[in-house]
């Protein structure tokens, strides 16, 4: 009998009903670094990608009045704004990239 009533609800011989849930996933998006700091960042990146510990202490030292800011303040701030940004890699490179630069 119960056999007779799937066959009616649409169930047939060795059939099966699925009910399927999607997650849909948004994609956290950063703020675009300003013009500002774009302008810092080429200007003291000497128009590069990346921005080196010597680049970012004059950075410090003419920006931000921090007159006796050393490399190794500077390598400092690099390895924590790395680690903070890209906490999972293992660092191959020591040096900022806009974006890094925007973050600090």
């Amino acid at each position: 009998e119960r056999e007779r009533e799937r066959e009616r609800e649409g169930w047939g011989m060795g059939s099966y009903r699925i009910c399927v849930c999607f997650t849909r996933k948004f994609r956290i998006t950063e703020a675009e670094p300003p013009p500002d700091v774009k302008e810092a960042f080429n200007k003291y990146s000497e128009s590069g990608t990346h921005m080196t510990a010597e680049q970012l202490r004059r950075f410090l030292v003419a920006v931000q009045g921090d007159s006796v800011a050393t490399i190794s303040d500077a390598e400092r701030i690099i390895e924590q704004v790395l680690q903070k940004r890209h906490h999972i890699a293992k660092f191959t490179r020591h040096t900022l990239t806009l974006d890094d630069f925007h973050h600090y």
